[in-house]
């Protein structure tokens, strides 16, 4: 039976204008079996950890079970909270972001409700408006840090999945042209793999569309490639055969658009959730997080429960 979870940011609940405080019960309340939470480190260095204490003490009260993400990157755009000025390539900032994560990994390895730490969230992936990634001997460093003050929980590295060439190419921090004509550029999964071990959790981000404007400001909408699941299959064959996991851990359940998504959107409908879902289960896939809860709480308070009731459809298929 396939473990079905989601993500949740204070962030992202306050930026569709909700208390993240009401959200968050509202979410932990329809019964996900794992639900990932983001220790910013932008958001500690501003506010403490005043609100991270809050969502992991409700959840320990819940007994809903965490994965908890670390390190330079966290859930959503602009994909990388760092302090205002740093930047991940500066090998100053990059100690300090090792010793925050030791930070975080020493104040929470005691909470019952955690279940997994991840590493970073998509480093070896181009994202965020400047493009940035993230070395591997430095998300090895921060794995390392986790391990050595809690040895028995499983790490999670991700990445995002095969979506086509064009976007493969231009998320992939491998931009060499020579390097990809000879097939040496490294894929993003064989990265994270190099830094998990036995047991560990290789996630995939799985969109099947995605929205975007283009120069002249046109909406343009692209369809993931026919052999987007054959290659989450293809990695899960990869991952176990070196005795690791493959989860999925964004499975898209919002809209990835060009423009607002207050109205009715065109890269995905609450209907395609059963959908991906279904699609991942048929190859195998035993545990995914559906992402964007935050915005089935904005669209069910804004009258339009369709998104909610999708997944609460699957949560019930699948209990």
């Amino acid at each position: 039976m396939a473990v079905i979870g989601t993500s949740f940011a204070r962030w992202r609940a306050e930026g569709r204008g909700l208390d993240y405080r009401a959200a968050f019960e509202r979410i932990v309340a329809m019964r996900f079996e794992i639900l990932r939470l983001s220790a910013s480190w932008r958001e500690i260095e501003r506010y403490g950890y005043e609100h991270l204490d809050w969502l992991l003490t409700t959840a320990e009260r819940a007994r809903q079970p965490v994965l908890l993400t670390v390190g330079m990157k966290a859930l959503g755009w602009p994909e990388f909270y760092l302090p205002e000025g740093l930047s991940p390539s500066d090998a100053p900032v990059q100690r300090r972001a090792i010793m925050h994560v030791r930070e975080v990994a020493r104040r929470y390895r005691d909470n019952p409700a955690l279940a997994a730490w991840q590493i970073e969230n998509e480093p070896f992936n181009r994202s965020g408006p400047n493009g940035w990634w993230i070395p591997r001997s430095v998300v090895r460093a921060e794995a390392e840090a986790v391990r050595s003050l809690d040895p028995d929980r499983p790490l999670v590295v991700t990445t995002f999945a095969h979506f086509d060439a064009a976007l493969d190419r231009a998320s992939s921090r491998q931009q060499s042209r020579w390097k990809r004509r000879l097939g040496l550029a490294i894929p993003a999964e064989r990265e994270a793999l190099s830094v998990l071990r036995h047991g560990d959790i290789l996630g995939l981000d799985v969109y099947p569309s995605i929205g975007w404007l283009d120069q002249d400001g046109r909406d343009r909408l692209a369809r993931a490639a026919p052999d987007q699941l054959a290659s989450v299959a293809a990695w899960q064959r990869i991952a176990r055969q070196q005795g690791k996991r493959v989860w999925v851990t964004e499975a898209q359940a919002e809209p990835w658009e060009g423009r607002s998504t207050q109205g009715d959107p065109v890269s995905v409908r609450p209907e395609a959730i059963g959908q991906l879902v279904e699609g991942l289960t048929g190859i195998g896939v035993g545990s995914m997080l559906l992402w964007g809860s935050e915005y089935w709480l904005w669209r069910a308070d804004s009258g339009d429960p369709r998104w909610i009731e999708a997944v609460a459809l699957v949560l019930k298929a699948l209990a």
